[in-house]
């Protein structure tokens, strides 16, 4: 069977479809990945057939801007949200359509068997419904509730533009996922319960297990003694120096604990310094490897970081950076699970993260709400035995 998988180009999107998409290849399937050109070197070194498709998000932004006739975000030292919410809503135009453009006459050419869309990325859906494709949807993360103020205002738009240049319906409420079977990476216990029951048998679970990026578990992990803990601090694939204060404070504060640190940040490791003693910091990580080594997970609350953790069986620490949405959301997810704490932007200090890391790694209560998560997160359906079911969905 062929299948053609679609993502944006994000780490967090394109890193969450990749276990599936490998897992559809390795069950005998036909497998293509269509989405930015940036990531085409790393899939055709996984094997998988590429179809360039959408566009760049800043090059989308830049014209939604443009559009709307304000600056882009990177032009604003303090963006004023007006302005923000403007670009967002000519975003939630123009990125569905860069997908639908490309994907329909591709679908002319080679048509897949099954279209499997990740949540973010509703124009390979739409693409799909066009051309009479059977499609599934897959999760991002925890959604937002139907009623959050972005979700309106980007399903409006969506469905307007359905409507107006492809001749659609689409559901009233979570359009984005365009009524398409969900296969949903987040344990019911931690989902929306409105879009559980919303869902229903529509609604298929599918074990979160984080795709390893270049990289490797560092041998100093792998020998190190089981004496003192090991905290794993990261802000992102994508951080750069608006948040090295921020990751400054964080490594300050927790080497003056009994613990080894080891961060991973890709752009920011050339520009932290000398660190002090028993902080080691890389690169890259094997970070869903290395997350079997750990004892407490300190991060922004990004979907990759947040959903590879789940399954871990530790708490998490959020240090929240002027957050997205999404990252509001995992973090209010995980703490209200009793599984980890956080601390908003300007709370952020060395002291602070010090206590709370401290608080979070001498707390029975939440290490046992960290691995209830992680018993839930093993029993669901791999990605492998999904694979194997993707016939069923045609």
């Amino acid at each position: 069977m062929r299948v053609l998988f679609s993502t944006l180009t994000a780490y967090g999107h394109f890193f969450q479809a990749l276990p599936l998409a490998i897992a559809a290849r390795d069950a005998g399937h036909e497998v293509v990945f269509a989405t930015g050109e940036v990531r085409h070197g790393l899939l055709t070194e996984l094997g998988l057939e590429v179809v360039a498709a959408g566009r760049e998000t800043e090059e989308l932004v830049a014209e939604a801007a443009r559009t709307v006739g304000v600056p882009p975000p990177s032009e604003q030292k303090a963006p004023d949200r007006r302005a923000m919410e403007l670009i967002s809503k000519e975003f939630c135009r123009l990125a569905p359509k860069s997908y639908v453009d490309d994907l329909l006459p591709e679908f002319e050419r080679r048509r897949p068997d099954l279209v499997v869309h990740a949540s973010y990325n509703p124009g390979a859906g739409l693409a799909a419904k066009v051309a009479g494709i059977p499609a599934l949807c897959h999760a991002f993360g925890r959604i937002r509730p139907a009623k959050d103020y972005l979700m309106v205002m980007s399903e409006e738009v969506l469905r307007e533009y359905a409507a107006t240049d492809l001749g659609l319906e689409l559901p009233a409420t979570y359009t984005t996922y365009l009524d398409h079977p969900y296969l949903d990476i987040c344990p019911t216990s931690l989902q929306d319960p409105d879009f559980v029951a919303a869902s229903g048998e529509r609604r298929f679970e599918m074990r979160p297990v984080g795709f390893n990026p270049p990289g490797e578990v560092p041998d100093w992990v792998r020998s190190r003694s089981a004496s003192r803990p090991l905290v794993y601090l990261t802000l992102g694939t994508e951080s750069d120096n608006r948040v090295l204060e921020m990751m400054r404070a964080a490594i300050a504060g927790l080497s003056t604990l009994d613990v080894d640190v080891l961060v991973a940040t890709p752009k920011l490791a050339g520009e932290l310094g000398e660190v002090p003693d028993r902080v080691r910091v890389e690169p890259w990580v094997a970070q869903a490897e290395l997350l079997g080594h750990v004892d407490l997970v300190v991060q922004h609350g990004g979907n990759g970081t947040t959903f590879g953790a789940l399954g871990s069986g530790v708490p998490q620490l959020f240090l929240q950076n002027l957050p997205g949405p999404d990252q509001l959301l995992n973090a209010g997810m995980v703490c209200d699970a009793g599984a980890g704490a956080r601390l908003r932007h300007e709370e952020i200090t060395a002291d602070a993260v010090a206590e709370a890391a401290k608080s979070l790694l001498g707390d029975p209560e939440r290490i046992a709400a960290a691995k209830e998560i992680a018993r839930q997160v093993a029993d669901m359906p791999s990605p492998a035995e999904v694979a194997r079911r993707l016939p069923d969905y045609t």
